[in-house]
């Protein structure tokens, strides 16, 4: 899938002569005044991948691949910038599996500020979604311990406005209730008998003789 990053109307392309100093490449050297072609440039992201299209017309002549992902090659040495103006940079332009060194500069220093903050900007992106892309690899191979909210042990509740209300003990000794009454003990029935008797004998005493 391919996004549009930046589209610059106006750049001028340069032949680059071989470096002469380890300092870096110097514009002053380009014959800046004679352009080999002028030229429009499409700065399109591929995956990660920006690629620095240059169109002379409708036809595209050369393309620049800065590659952002890990590993990759520094970004100043696919698109170096020359050590005497910010308005100059030196793209590795690939092409059949050959690469060949051109001379990119443009009219305004803004210009050139954009193109370059395209770049450093696009790298952002791919290091941040790369970031983002091994934290989720990294929790799904290590998964979060499993935590035990299981209740345990005995807990006592404490409800809110229902204090437990103290228990009242009497001060009054507990009295037990009285035994039952006990009958009179019944009169043996023989007793009776025995009184008769008597009644009788005493009769039999007193009769006249």
């Amino acid at each position: 899938m391919e996004q549009r990053v930046l589209s610059i109307n106006e750049a001028f392309l340069y032949r680059v002569p071989p470096l002469r100093s380890t300092s870096g490449h110097r514009a002053e050297e380009w014959g800046l005044g004679s352009p080999s072609m002028t030229a429009r440039i499409e700065m399109i992201a591929v995956d990660d991948v920006l690629e620095i299209r240059v169109f002379e017309g409708e036809t595209q002549v050369a393309v620049c691949p800065v590659r952002c992902a890990v590993g990759a090659p520094p970004i100043d040495s696919v698109v170096d910038p020359v050590v005497d103006s910010s308005r100059y940079f030196v793209l590795r332009c690939e092409e059949n599996n050959k690469h060949a060194y051109v001379g990119c500069g443009f009219r305004e220093r803004e210009t050139a500020y954009d193109f370059k903050a395209a770049i450093h900007d696009f790298k952002k992106s791919v290091d941040r979604q790369h970031k983002a892309d091994q934290t989720v690899r990294e929790r799904d191979h290590d998964p979060e311990p499993v935590v035990d909210l299981a209740l345990k042990g005995t807990i006592k509740l404490q409800l809110a406005g229902r204090a437990p209300r103290p228990r009242q003990i009497s001060s009054t000794p507990l009295r037990l209730p009285p035994p039952p009454s006990t009958p009179p003990p019944s009169k043996p029935a023989d007793d009776d008998d025995d009184e008769e008797e008597e009644a009788e004998f005493g009769d039999f005493e007193t009769a006249p003789s």
